[in-house]
């Protein structure tokens, strides 16, 4: 369906541009070759709206439509209830409103693929597979405990069986992922067995699409960063290179900056594509990654107050001026106005006079930049 996919294109573009500011570092114009895996950091759950209209905008894919990418994509994306368990920090009516909203029958038409885990689920899909069982037939006793806890606590009757909490009030507990040793295997057999078999048809279904010639983005980390790190990725992704035979590896990277005055500052980095790695793929992958990953000045004005660097904006200027020469040497991209020594000043002093007042910040960023020069 072209329409949705341009209209979710542009869209994620007014989006992205609305809540940040946004420059794509690299070409301005290329073409998405056939048969390429995009490899996407994870930094925040706003990385696919942001990334999404560099790519649909970069390559032309409004005209060029046998080029448009697919997504790899969490597979809970495809159960009802995902916008009122997925969201932290929703309130109690918000969830209630959202949980019987699915967009699983769309996402196909915009080449939105599941990518499902053999050993890990969402406790709703859990409960949904088995809703007439007793709850403490399929759940320990604790978990049990939270569910009629939350039941008290919202005036609801206490449950029972597993239909009695598939609704908005438990959403975020249906969230939890668990495992098989989180429940009570001997009742559950069946079902992980049939999300192991359903879990061989996504990857089936991905391996073909890059044999057919397609474009996929992945995120080989599976989740966002909690600490800034980059990697690890998560099982598969080396396979699905492997057995997907992909053309090109296209790394991409996303670096926010939040040591700015005003709205955050992202800057999608968009490296040349190279051929796949033939030997030790995971670790050249992981290497792929965390080289792609741009430098902008607060990234490293965060490293080095981690470090214990006096907030001393000449002093830091001279680092700052190394480390974009490294950077060039490593072929990585820099933020543009750090390559001229009057922008660079000034946007070092503007990270250094917001810093005090995001102080979290500091630790992801400087982590951030750690693990990009980590090899």
């Amino acid at each position: 369906m072209p329409d949705l996919y341009d209209a979710v294109g542009h869209g994620m573009w007014a989006y992205s541009h609305a809540a940040f500011r946004m420059k794509t570092l690299g070409r301005d114009r290329f073409r998405l070759e056939p048969g390429t895996v995009i490899l996407a950091t994870h930094r925040r759950e706003s990385d696919v709206p942001i990334l999404s209209p560099a790519l649909y905008f970069g390559g032309s894919l409004r005209r060029n439509v046998g080029d448009r990418m697919s997504f790899a994509a969490r597979d809970d994306m495809f159960l009802p209830g995902f916008f009122a368990g997925f969201p932290n920090g929703l309130p109690g009516w918000a969830r209630s409103a959202l949980y019987g909203i699915s967009v699983a029958r769309w996402l196909p038409l915009v080449q939105v693929y599941p990518l499902r885990s053999a050993s890990v689920a969402r406790l709703d899909e859990v409960l949904r597979a088995r809703s007439d069982a007793q709850l403490d037939e399929l759940l320990p006793d604790d978990l049990v405990g939270e569910l009629r806890e939350r039941a008290a606590r919202s005036r609801l009757p206490s449950p029972e069986r597993a239909r009695d909490v598939l609704r908005g009030q438990y959403a975020d507990l249906l969230w939890r992922a668990v495992e098989p040793a989180d429940l009570r295997r001997d009742t559950l057999a069946d079902f992980w067995s049939g999300r192991t078999a359903a879990a061989a048809r996504d990857f089936r279904t991905l391996v073909d699409l890059l044999r057919s010639g397609g474009t996929l983005v992945v995120f080989p980390e599976g989740r966002p960063s909690p600490d800034g790190e980059i990697g690890p990725l998560r099982p598969g992704v080396g396979a699905l290179v492997r057995r997907g035979r992909p053309r090109w590896i296209r790394p991409l990277a996303l670096a926010y900056d939040p040591l700015v005055r005003g709205r955050t500052r992202v800057w999608v980095a968009l490296p040349d594509p190279v051929a796949p790695p033939v030997d030790d793929v995971e670790p050249a992958l992981l290497d792929l990654m965390r080289g792609s990953m741009p430098l902008p000045a607060g990234q490293y004005a965060a490293h080095r107050l981690v470090e214990g660097a006096q907030a001393d904006p000449v002093a830091l200027e001279r680092g700052l001026a190394e480390a974009v020469e490294a950077a060039a040497g490593e072929g990585r991209l820099v933020e543009p106005d750090l390559l001229s020594p009057r922008t660079r000043a000034r946007r070092l002093s503007e990270a250094l006079a917001v810093a005090p007042t995001k102080p979290g910040a500091l630790a992801y960023l400087a982590r951030e930049y750690e693990s990009a020069r980590r090899g």
